[in-house]
């Protein structure tokens, strides 16, 4: 029986982990908030109906997506003891007509959204809370991106009780990269799949015979495949099975 091959180049999100961004005094300046965190995030597209975080299973996917935790629990800068603090969106830039979201805990669908090139100068503020009901540490928030492009997204934290100056901007870039393109071939019994890999990024490449099931099962030995930027080769046999869709999952 002829053996029929159908390639998904598609990548599935598995966040493991995911940074924090701190609240606080500022150090210069206890009077004033301050934000402090990293200033990169990069955003994998996650497919609709596929796992992003254990934090998020509710997430509908279909759209580039990073998971980031705004948090008063501080370790470099100073707990603003009393503050209300909130996040307030300066700016967004990005590809034209892009959008940039919000989703809040639990949320289905985008809390807010701004296209890029919306300011706060335009009115209809854009924000967050920092803590609800005394909770320091909100999970299962993130930031999605509706087209692949760089962004660039300005912050401030403010005190909604007035005790704190607001802080100074803080600009974070939101890489919003397309899954990598898998490429195959056959050679004898065997498919040959390749593709380039993303520094710091790790990959399973998967397998299914039947897409009416659903199911997809890993590819043994090519998983846990630490990407290096260089090209990765995977054959696997087709002994046995008379189609197969192939698919690489994408994962930090």
């Amino acid at each position: 029986m002829k053996n029929s091959i159908l390639l998904l180049f598609l990548s599935v999100c598995a966040l493991s982990a995911h940074d924090h961004i701190e609240v606080g005094s500022d150090p210069g300046n206890p009077a004033q908030l301050a934000v402090e965190g990293p200033a990169y995030q990069l955003a994998v597209y996650v497919p609709r109906g596929e796992p992003f975080s254990g934090y998020m299973p509710q997430f509908p996917g279909g759209w580039h997506a990073v998971e980031l935790t705004f948090t008063t629990e501080c370790n470099v800068l100073d707990s603003a003891a009393g503050a209300d603090p909130r996040i307030e969106i300066v700016s967004v830039t990005g590809p034209a007509d892009g959008i940039f979201s919000f989703w809040e805990t639990g949320a289905t669908q985008p809390t807010w959204s701004r296209s890029t090139g919306w300011t706060s100068g335009q009115g209809d503020l854009a924000s967050f809370v920092v803590a609800l009901g005394g909770d320091d540490h909100i999970h299962g928030r993130c930031f999605t991106m509706d087209k692949p492009g760089i962004y660039t997204v300005t912050f401030r934290a403010v005190d909604t009780k007035g005790a704190f100056a607001p802080s100074r901007s803080k600009t974070i870039t939101f890489a919003a990269q397309q899954p990598p393109q898998l490429s195959i071939e056959t050679s004898g019994g065997d498919a040959l799949l390749s593709f380039t890999s993303r520094s710091n990024l790790v990959y399973d490449l998967q397998i299914c015979t039947d897409l009416a099931s659903g199911v997809w099962s890993n590819v043994v030995p090519h998983t846990g495949v630490d990407g290096d930027g260089g090209t990765k080769q995977m054959p696997d046999s087709l002994a046995g099975r008379p189609r197969g869709f192939y698919r690489l999952v994408e994962y930090y």
